[in-house]
């Protein structure tokens, strides 16, 4: 009975897999936060880096820009959720996106400068405000009694480019120097945006805010 019971419970995961797997809206989305994570991570990995060895920074000041950086996204999140709220999830995440696109180029742009640490917590005010906002998405397209499974397979995409983008953005610092990293990075949230871009909304269960972002 017990052997029975336990058939039947993976039988239930596997039929809640194909379900999501099957819904454009998650498979969209993840793939979109996998390139996000790529961002962030490689931004978390190689910024200090750039810190320490470009701008000859001491471990205090660098931890006080990483710091500046995640303040910025703690500030933006509340932000960034209410504001999807009224104006749907797909206008403010292709917002910010495209602005952390926009300040990544322009600190690879402008280099070893004041304004390169100044752009730091504008950086971290859209790059990490949108975290809660695609997870509002994901669990809006799943089922009710799936939740936990859309945000698995949103945690699990992720995982796979937050171990993904630090590797490639290495490999771009060795054969093109450490600013093309910031270039990279670019390059990896603007994909990200392209995915939501091409998101449906329909699936949604957000009704006419979400259609109407």
């Amino acid at each position: 009975m017990a052997e029975k019971s336990e058939r039947m419970r993976a039988a239930d995961v596997l039929s809640a897999l194909r379900t999501m797997f099957t819904s454009r809206t998650v498979l969209m989305v993840s793939a979109s936060s996998a390139f996000r994570l790529m961002t962030q991570a490689g931004l978390l990995t190689f910024l200090p880096v750039f810190l320490a060895t470009q701008m000859g920074y001491s471990p205090i000041w660098i931890g006080a820009c990483m710091l500046a950086l995640q303040t910025a996204g703690f500030v933006a999140a509340p932000i960034a959720g209410h504001l999807s709220d009224r104006m749907g999830r797909r206008r403010i995440i292709m917002s910010s996106m495209a602005m952390t696109g926009l300040v990544l180029l322009l600190m690879a742009t402008i280099g070893r400068s004041t304004a390169f640490v100044l752009f730091i917590s504008v950086l971290g005010f859209f790059l990490f405000a949108i975290r809660a906002v695609m997870q509002a998405w994901i669990l809006d397209a799943a089922p009710k009694s799936m939740g936990g499974t859309s945000i698995g397979i949103l945690f699990g995409t992720q995982a796979i480019g937050a171990a993904v983008g630090p590797a490639l953005g290495g490999i771009f610092a060795d054969h093109y120097g450490l600013m093309a990293t910031f270039y990279f990075l670019a390059i990896t949230i603007v994909i990200a945006n392209l995915f939501i871009f091409f998101t449906p909304v329909s699936e949604t269960r957000f009704g006419t805010n979400a259609a109407s972002g």
